[in-house]
């Protein structure tokens, strides 16, 4: 769970890396872990480290069709725990670290 004890979502592609839109660097995740971003996090929303997640499943299951749509991607969805918020819009936020396992897949 997040702040508060709310859920968020992850888009990742199928073999768990990170969809890599808007020219960032596609990272691997891991099941079991705390995954941190690979970079210097930085609160600007398009610059620097930080990892992004949905607020919603709804909000989760755009992003994913999105990036099918768009680009051909196959995605899979996870509910996560998140770490320290570091800047958000109204559909995701971008934080500095995040836990999930395989049971937390979203079918």
């Amino acid at each position: 769970m997040g702040p508060g004890g709310k859920k968020y979502f992850k888009v990742l592609r199928n073999d768990l890396t990170s969809i890599g839109l808007l020219g960032a660097k596609r990272m691997q995740y891991c099941f079991g872990v705390w995954n941190y971003p690979g970079e210097v996090i930085s609160n600007h929303p398009r610059k620097g480290g930080g990892l992004w997640v949905a607020h919603t499943k709804s909000q989760a299951k755009a992003m994913s069709k999105y990036a099918f749509k768009k680009y051909g991607i196959k995605t899979r969805i996870f509910s996560c725990q998140i770490g320290e918020v570091i800047y958000q819009t109204s559909c995701r936020l971008k934080t500095d670290r995040l836990f999930f396992e395989a049971v937390d897949e979203v079918l």
